[in-house]
């Protein structure tokens, strides 16, 4: 374990290493496919909730749009080298399925050239 220096973060603002520890965790949880807690689940079968059954991340046709959406909607906005570490993507997919989310005005761009954070949008008003 000659990789493992447990001083490499000493020196990180306590914001950074909370954001870090979230990301860390979104990502294990988008990687378990369970995004809905058990009772919600069983609410959602049984029927007493209006609209449980609607997901509006599971309208999204394409499984890779899909996980992108899925991890921007639980850890906030991210930059695209971010998602292609958490996510295990290539390059040019994810550049793809971004450029997509942003045509169809899910997702937007935080920022600019190299400070850029794409988040999903919440205020769809103007569409």
């Amino acid at each position: 374990m000659a990789n493992l220096d447990t001083t490499r973060f000493d020196r990180l603002p306590e914001e950074e290493i909370l954001r870090r520890i979230g990301a860390l965790l979104a990502t294990a949880i988008v990687r378990s496919g369970r995004l809905r807690s058990r009772n919600a689940k069983v609410r959602a079968d049984r029927g007493d909730e209006p609209d449980a059954r609607i997901d509006p991340l599971r309208l999204i046709a394409d499984p890779l749009e899909r996980r992108i959406a899925e991890y921007l909607h639980f850890t906030g906005a991210a930059s695209p080298v971010e998602l292609r570490q958490a996510l295990g993507l290539r390059p040019r997919s994810l550049t793809r399925a971004l450029a997509r989310l942003r045509r169809n005005g899910l997702c937007e761009v935080v920022g600019q050239t190299r400070a850029a954070r794409y988040q999903l949008r919440s205020d769809f008003t103007q569409n």
